[in-house]
């Protein structure tokens, strides 16, 4: 076994569990994952250790490994948790975007307005997050950043599907260009109020929607 090889399988079981491939609760038996990656059951072992670190699996001594799954109070006191990094992030960022940082947000924003009107909602989200990025890699306060970056992965599957329920793309779309719009007049005040409110939003989907889509 290699240090290179465990991150190897490591990247790809923590990118089938943000995907949603693997399903929250879903058990990850040590034979199972040797054969499907070619790799030892050390490695496997080591990879869950480190998957089980990082919020991703739950390890029980009698039953193996299993899916991380969240129940809807917990779901929420995540939401309620990123609510407020997100407000902080953005003011800190607002200062250091700079004018390349603003017209890659406007691309990407022109690119989610294509994709909601070709209802290719996969593509959306995909540049809901380089949308997000953007702001977080202006963000001066890297450990604010970076926690928020991690608790986004885990939830993943969870904020994934809330672009699912009817009317959320228009009401999102909406969102993300008053956002944008904050940022580049570099209103700190609004932005925070204007992100702050777009979490709020995922969270009340998630929570009225909860049951449908888990």
């Amino acid at each position: 076994m290699t240090a290179n090889q465990a991150a190897i399988v490591y990247d790809k079981i923590k990118e089938k569990i943000e995907s949603g491939e693997y399903s929250p609760a879903q058990s990850l038996p040590e034979v199972a994952l040797s054969k499907e990656y070619n790799v030892s059951r050390n490695t496997i072992k080591k990879v869950l250790l480190m998957l089980e670190n990082g919020g991703y699996v739950t390890m029980d001594l009698n039953k193996g490994a299993k899916v991380a799954s969240y129940s809807k109070e917990e779901l929420l006191q995540f939401m309620d948790l990123r609510e407020v990094l997100e407000g902080f992030i953005i003011r800190q960022a607002i200062p250091a975007f700079t004018e390349e940082d603003i017209a890659a947000m406007k691309e990407i924003l022109d690119n989610m307005t294509s994709f909601k009107a070709k209802s290719d909602l996969v593509s959306y989200s995909a540049c809901n997050q380089k949308f997000h990025r953007i702001i977080y890699d202006a963000c001066p306060n890297r450990p604010a950043a970076e926690i928020t970056v991690n608790l986004k992965e885990r939830m993943r599957k969870y904020n994934g599907k809330s672009i699912l329920v009817p009317g959320r793309s228009d009401n999102s779309l909406e969102e993300h260009t008053a956002i944008y719009e904050a940022i580049r007049r570099r209103d700190a005040d609004r932005a925070e109020e204007l992100i702050r409110m777009h979490v709020h939003h995922v969270r009340d989907v998630l929570e009225q929607y909860y049951s449908f889509l888990f």
